[in-house]
């Protein structure tokens, strides 16, 4: 009578700190299973922790990871080809030239990640049934990424960077491209109804590409030099009288982007919601002033006195605050935040 193989071993491997020397051995089982091998093991993995590990070019292609941590991890040309990554995390991980066709990744989030050459296309990047967070590129090099005909209804593209992209026929209903930036991106075909571009930064390339009138973008107020020259005159005056003449400089939601406002008096200027990305305030007195939810990329602050600023939820890629004067205020409870 013949000799029946053995069993194959397909339970889930829940709730673990996965170490350096475990994750080989389980990729090597993996690699085995996908080719066929009888002595081969597919990955099943539940809720594990894999911060930090090193999973480059390893072929995890058909693999199950659900709700598992790669934060900080290196997986530089790894292969995660139609596998099932529901819930899980690459948050701040380095995912240069990986390969994720086909795979569903609902609710995964790839904060501050470096995806560059990415290849996403087809793939699931919906919100999980069972989640109450949509896929997330927040703050994301996404340069050359390719997202082809993939799901990205309502994902979040908060201050990623989008260079060379290809986007082309895929679904990006309700996607969030809050102080994002589009340069060069292949948008063909795309499904942008509902879209969130507010205060995104769209190179002369994007021109005529996004019918922004089925978007949500609000549009940016443009100031001309005369009239910012006013109110910044007006601003000066209010300060140095405490508000007893004058009148405080409100530019909300105003578009300064690549203006040099440098060495001037802007404390307490409130520039939430501004387009500032390439603007230049060196050596700008900007105590308390208000950036929240601004677009900084690439503005240049260095030398400013930044105490008791306002930073919070604004995008600073690129930001140079170098030798900035940071901290709290002398005799106000008002220290600079976020930065750093």
């Amino acid at each position: 009578m013949p000799k029946k193989p053995p069993a194959q071993d397909n339970r889930t491997i829940a709730n673990l700190r996965i170490t350096r020397e475990a994750l080989q051995k389980l990729a090597k089982l993996h690699v085995d299973w996908v080719v066929g091998r009888p002595s081969g093991k597919r990955a099943m993995l539940e809720k594990c922790d894999l911060t930090g590990l090193d999973f480059s070019h390893m072929n995890f292609s058909d693999a199950v990871f659900l709700e598992c941590r790669f934060d900080d991890g290196e997986g530089r040309g790894a292969k995660f080809v139609g596998a099932i990554l529901r819930g899980s995390s690459f948050d701040r991980a380095d995912l240069t030239s990986a390969d994720f066709q086909r795979a569903d990744l609902r609710s995964v989030s790839f904060q501050d990640a470096n995806m560059e050459a990415v290849t996403l296309d087809r793939s699931d990047m919906r919100q999980d049934v069972h989640s109450d967070k949509p896929s997330s590129f927040k703050g994301a090099t996404l340069t050359r990424a390719n997202f082809a005909e993939s799901k990205l209804k309502n994902a979040d593209f908060t201050g990623a960077l989008l260079a060379k992209a290809n986007l082309t026929g895929a679904d990006l209903r309700g996607a969030s491209f809050r102080n994002a930036e589009l340069s060069d991106t292949n948008v063909a075909g795309a499904q942008m109804t509902d879209s969130d571009f507010s205060g995104a930064v769209l190179d002369k390339s994007m021109d005529g590409k996004i019918d922004m009138t089925r978007t949500k973008a609000p549009s940016l107020k443009r100031i001309d030099r005369r009239q910012l020259e006013d109110m910044l005159r007006q601003h000066d005056h209010w300060v140095s009288t405490l508000g007893e003449e004058g009148e405080r400089a409100i530019l909300a939601g105003c578009d300064l982007s690549g203006f040099d406002l440098s060495g001037r008096n802007l404390a307490l200027v409130d520039f939430s919601g501004a387009q500032l990305a390439e603007t230049r305030m060196e050596g700008a007195w900007l105590m308390a002033a208000i950036f929240r939810d601004a677009n900084l990329a690439r503005a240049r602050l260095r030398a400013a006195d930044l105490r008791g600023a306002d930073f919070r939820e604004a995008q600073k890629r690129g930001l140079d605050v170098t030798d900035c004067e940071i901290g709290k205020l002398p005799d106000v409870d008002l220290a600079t935040r976020g930065l750093g």
